[in-house]
């Protein structure tokens, strides 16, 4: 198994490689032909360009998985391919602006980015096949106690993940005994709601068998995985003592928040002018909706988003979730959400210090309350700033179970750093041409 995964990982870095020699050398054929009248270089010149070119491409491609070739939809790998090229090749045209001194034209960057995008359509459908098709999804053995939330049938309904769930088995119905005929044709295991003790028992025998491990954390294991490591004469002890951003770092979150809310304020002042008129024009109702949120040490502020809902949506339902195909949305108000322009307002939250660029999402009083009575948990998400972006958010869906947007802002919090905020603000554009990250609650969903 290990080989075969291993075989599969240097498939995927030859294609990657393959990949960035077809981008940089449509990048080097658009310098050398299109630029040639404002700049001539030797070729040590072009050598330190396509130095600079591959080390932004790669920082981009990382940031927004564009190499996890296999593992991915085609959809998702495109577009994150895509982004990688638009930063890239943004900051790429910057440099050379910055070189000749001047305002060079932007119409070869543009022509460029285009034969990349197409290339990349053209590869990403090609090489995600061929990984599928040559290394399928790892087999693996569902272990699960009590409260897995159905985590199982999440498995074995997306298409596209990179584990196969072939068996499932109850923990009270586990026999150890009998755990290598479990592991029979299987590549690895899953474990959901398993307690320390069996944990420890699966993950020993997997560890033995060479096999894959797979585990849905629990709330102490997201604290334990941000813990430091401290050695004790000859013991070594973790040590949890990270409980979200320090005091330098809130400062450089609060520049950050100020400096980057008024430029886009100044920035998307048209769009928002474009999506109040269309709210007043659909049916002469208010453009703006206003909400109570919670946001740091329960702390409640009032919340502003466009309208995307009929007016006095709650009037006869109370205090409720979207839910999927929800008939109180409006026309307008879908496409809003689905591109997250009824978002912006809260760029105003941000300015006045109410909410952060990332954080996790406020939750309302009613339903937080709700929660903490069956999570208690749950008031963990409360000790930093309520955000317009967050961990929950990007990797997350808005139907995401309440205990997985815990486990994500809990990881986010513990494991707090300036550049993964900057990272997650620009995770955000990724997600808002994803469909499923606006999904609603579904109808039998109780949260």
């Amino acid at each position: 198994m290990i080989e075969r995964f291993n075989s599969k990982e240097n498939g995927r870095i030859a294609l990657n490689t393959a990949n960035l020699f077809v981008y940089e050398i449509i990048f080097l054929a658009v310098l050398m032909m299109c630029y040639v009248n404002y700049f001539f270089y030797y070729s040590n010149g072009y050598l330190v360009f396509f130095l600079i070119y591959l080390i932004l491409f790669v920082l981009f491609g990382r940031l927004f998985n564009m190499f996890a070739i296999g593992d991915t939809t085609t959809t998702d790998l495109f577009l994150s391919t895509s982004l990688t090229l638009v930063f890239s090749n943004l900051l790429i045209y910057l440099i050379l602006c910055l070189i000749t001194l001047r305002i060079i034209p932007l119409w070869p960057i543009l022509l460029m980015l285009f034969l990349q995008i197409l290339a990349g359509a053209l590869l990403n459908y090609i090489e995600n096949r061929y990984i599928r098709i040559n290394f399928p999804p790892v087999r693996v053995v569902a272990i699960y106690g009590e409260s897995h939330y159905n985590l199982i049938g999440k498995l074995n309904n997306i298409r596209d993940l990179s584990i196969s769930v072939v068996k499932t088995v109850d923990l009270k119905d586990l026999d150890y005994e009998k755990i290598d005929e479990l592991f029979k044709d299987v590549d690895g295991v899953v474990t959901l709601d398993v307690h320390h003790e069996n944990k420890k028992r699966i993950f020993k025998a997997c560890y033995q068998r060479k096999m894959l491990i797979y585990d849905v954390p629990s709330i102490t294991d997201m604290l334990l995985a941000s813990s430091d490591i401290l050695h004790i004469v000859d013991s070594p002890i973790l040590k949890i003592n990270k409980f979200g951003p320090s005091q330098i770092e809130r400062i450089f979150k609060r520049l950050i928040d100020i400096v980057g809310s008024l430029i886009l304020i100044v920035i998307t002042s048209p769009i928002m002018l474009l999506v109040a008129a269309a709210i007043k024009i659909q049916d002469k109702g208010d453009v703006f909706y206003k909400q109570v949120r919670l946001t740091k040490d329960e702390k409640e502020f009032k919340i502003i988003k466009f309208r995307s809902m009929v007016m006095n949506a709650e009037k006869n339902t109370g205090v409720v979730l979207a839910k999927e195909n929800d008939d109180r949305i409006t026309p307008v108000g879908k496409f809003i959400r689905k591109t997250r322009l009824d978002e912006l307002p809260q760029l105003l939250n941000i300015l006045s210090g109410e909410m952060s660029f990332v954080g996790p999402r406020p939750e309302r009083p009613e339903i937080y309350d709700e929660i903490c009575k069956t999570m208690p948990e749950f008031r963990y998400r409360l000790v930093v700033k309520a955000g317009l972006t967050g961990y929950a958010q990007v990797y997350g869906k808005y139907n995401t179970s309440l205990r997985d947007k815990l486990l994500l802002d809990l990881y986010y919090i513990e494991n707090y750093s300036i550049i993964d905020d900057i990272k997650l603000i620009l995770l955000t554009l990724k997600i808002i041409f994803n469909k499923d990250a606006t999904e609603g609650v579904k109808e039998e969903d109780g949260n």
